[in-house]
């Protein structure tokens, strides 16, 4: 079992260096990334995907070193969350497209609407099942 944890801590780690070195690096191009992104449509996907992987890098870690249940919600906040990091990063180095912008704050109103009904839910659960 400590082998298997050992192995997703590894994984995990390089996970999170592998997205926050391509999201926050001015070239997108770096050893993390398997293509050449030569356009600014595909910066901004490789900076987006780069949000991705960093939050699953980070949902791993904290499911290794966690003992409580951890929601639904809150994972996908987490993950929404980087991922609209990285699009910001993208505004910085790449500049503004139209699918840019509009996919940041389709995120944005995803990520508030997610808040909002995980906050209403939180407040209806029964903890004494």
């Amino acid at each position: 079992m400590i082998l298997l944890k050992i192995m997703i801590f590894c994984i995990s780690a390089l996970a999170m260096i592998a997205g926050i070195v391509t999201m926050a690096s001015p070239d997108v191009n770096t050893v993390f990334l398997p293509v050449v992104v030569e356009g600014v449509q595909e910066s901004h996907f490789a900076r987006s995907y780069a949000g991705f992987v960093a939050a699953v890098g980070y949902l791993a870690m904290r499911f290794l070193y966690s003992s409580s249940k951890v929601q639904i919600g809150t994972v996908v906040l987490y993950i929404i969350f980087v991922m609209m990091i990285s699009k910001m990063f993208s505004f910085i180095y790449d500049g503004y497209t139209t699918i840019a912008v509009i996919s940041f704050f389709m995120g944005v109103v995803f990520a508030i609407g997610l808040y909002a009904v995980q906050k209403a839910r939180k407040n209806q659960l029964d903890y004494n099942l």
